[in-house]
């Protein structure tokens, strides 16, 4: 593959470990709820297992797309910068939403979650913009 491919593979298989480590902790945190008999956690428990297992997977699959489009020439508008960006800022949106679901609601103190909710999305905007890209060049000789 091309240099600019073996960029995307890398965040790819970032994102697919990532998942793997939510998937994890979701299943334990599911478990233990069992176990216990307390289902306060049911956000924490859905979104590591939505968003950290499930869309971060997705992520995974379409940036392992991207990088097989990378490797037959230039994406334009499809940089490394922005693909590593949107890896981070999902990363920190996500555990920035599950923190805010713990924290005490009496002091407001819940409210971060929001924020970062709002960065878990933006995540998901920056990451449809690059796919979209990437697809627009699909078939199409003037993007190589």
């Amino acid at each position: 593959g091309s240099v600019m491919g073996e960029v995307f593979r890398r965040i790819a298989r970032r994102y697919f470990r990532v998942a793997l480590f939510y998937l994890s902790l979701g299943l334990l945190l599911g478990a233990g709820m069992l176990w216990f008999g307390n289902d306060n956690f049911q956000f924490l428990h859905s979104h590591m297992l939505l968003v950290g297992t499930g869309l971060f997977a997705a992520y995974g699959a379409g940036f392992s797309w991207i990088s097989s489009k990378a490797d037959a020439g230039p994406l334009p508008g499809v940089s490394s910068a922005a693909a590593s960006a949107q890896f981070w800022i999902a990363n920190v949106g996500l555990p920035g939403m599950l923190l805010g679901s713990v924290l005490p609601v009496g002091l407001g103190l819940d409210r971060i979650g929001v924020l970062f909710g709002f960065i878990e999305a933006a995540a998901g905007v920056l990451f449809a913009v690059l796919l979209g890209r990437a697809l627009k060049c699909q078939g199409s000789m003037r993007c190589h």
